[in-house]
């Protein structure tokens, strides 16, 4: 049982995992606070890295410190109610030649004491499930990986789950878009003021704005270097694609897992499809949106502006559609020929340098806390998510999380390095088709 902190009065900046999660688990642990979560949208935002049709829900992490909490957080989506009804057990193939599967199994055995997952060859994983990947394109796959406790889970439905478990606990929202944190000349946050001008004050800030971060911490203090991120966080963007299957198609892919082919070719996942014979695919080649911030005189990379862009649309360069597209070619080929893409999404989200996450006290302003970093993996953990943050701000992480979570870390190690961003969404649309 955590210890009671006096009745004090929070504001949770961004409703999405980290700020949802965060609010249910914070107003359980206290009954007697006083909680307001704060978005710029309706529930869930479209605009959030946290809306989507699915996610992987996985704990196959070649780090054990990462697939010790994600065996958790599995646990709550196989039996807590609040998550639950959301969750789909598929499998998850892997395709690679690096190993990675292998040290994933040790990891397993290591905490479990044996591993649900095996290695799969190649023949066999192509001749499995339907069939649905034998036309797919497997260049240079050393080994494939299954995984048969991995799914998915839909998205905004999990999301709102939350939401609301938070509001009938007590937690009020707000749809109020951040302008700045208000921090006075001795470092002291007491509050944020909103688009429209409005001040809304409480003992505790906390930070849950993802892609946003970097640029509201600027804008707060511009001319303050040792407040802004300085690098730790940064906006990063993602492409993914949605094709419905047409009706006599969807009983072949029904037996489709997960799917993540790591070759250079493909570099993507496939999830689905869903129950109206939706399939997804993400590509894992990120990018910057690097803008001018003029108040603090430096480049930051920023989500876009233009709604089109941070939501489903057509408004995506054709070299991200070409991108993602090639995922859904490579994963299931003449499987897929003829099916059109309905949408695609750039999706924004905070990136720290080795993807672990930042859940830690702001050293420079009082009463200011950050909790950010998805580095787009972390979506699954929204059943635990919010209970490491609540031990965050009572200073019961143990040392070695609040070591790995720290705002000031070595980043050794980590969650992964796969979405490191090597290119700047300027670029991409000087060389191609903004619109597509």
């Amino acid at each position: 049982m955590m210890s009671s902190l006096p009745p004090s009065s929070y504001l949770i900046i961004g409703a999405g995992v980290f700020g949802a999660s965060t609010a249910l688990h914070l107003k359980r642990s206290d009954s007697t606070a006083t909680i307001s979560l704060v978005d710029g949208g309706p529930l869930p935002n479209t605009s959030a890295a946290s809306h989507d049709i699915n996610k992987i829900i996985r704990a196959d992490y070649e780090d054990v410190f990462w697939m010790r909490i994600a065996l958790e957080a599995i646990h709550q989506w196989k039996n807590n109610p609040i998550y639950k009804p959301y969750y789909h057990k598929t499998g998850m193939v892997y395709a690679e030649d690096m190993g990675i599967a292998r040290k994933v199994i040790e990891n397993f055995k290591t905490l479990c004491g044996a591993s649900p997952s095996n290695i799969m060859s190649v023949e066999e994983a192509k001749s499995s499930f339907n069939g649905v990947f034998s036309d797919g394109n497997w260049t240079g796959v050393k080994e494939s990986y299954w995984s048969p406790e991995t799914g998915w889970a839909e998205a905004d439905h999990a999301l709102k789950s939350v939401i609301q478990a938070a509001l009938d606990h007590g937690v009020s929202y707000r749809e109020s878009a951040v302008q700045k944190l208000i921090i006075d000349k001795h470092g002291i946050c007491s509050g944020i003021i909103t688009e429209s001008g409005t001040k809304m004050m409480a003992d505790h800030i906390i930070l849950c704005t993802g892609a946003r971060t970097a640029q509201l911490l600027a804008s707060s203090a511009p001319h303050n270097k040792d407040i802004q991120t300085g690098g730790r966080l940064v906006a990063a963007g993602a492409v993914s694609c949605a094709a419905r299957l047409p009706a006599p198609q969807r009983d072949l892919f029904q037996a489709a897992p997960v799917l993540f082919n790591a070759m250079e070719h493909t570099r993507g996942e496939s999830l689905g499809p869903t129950k109206d014979g939706v399939l997804k695919f993400n590509s894992e080649l990120s990018f910057t949106n690097n803008v001018y911030h003029e108040e603090s005189d430096q480049m930051i990379s920023i989500p876009p502006t233009a709604q089109s862009q941070r939501t489903w649309s057509q408004d995506v360069p054709q070299i991200l559609k070409d991108d993602v597209r090639r995922v859904m070619t490579n994963t299931y080929g003449k499987q897929v020929e003829g099916i059109e893409v309905e949408s695609y999404r750039m999706c924004w989200d905070s990136l720290t340098p080795n993807q672990d996450w930042i859940l830690s006290p702001h050293p420079k302003v009082r009463n200011l806390y950050i909790a950010a970093g998805g580095s787009f993996h972390s979506w699954k953990f929204l059943p635990v998510i919010g209970s490491c943050v609540v031990k965050m701000l009572r200073g019961e992480l143990d040392q070695e999380h609040a070591r790995r979570w720290g705002w000031d870390r070595r980043d050794e190690g980590g969650a992964n390095t796969v979405y490191e961003p090597g290119r700047d969404l300027g670029d991409i649309t000087t060389h191609g088709d903004a619109a597509g």
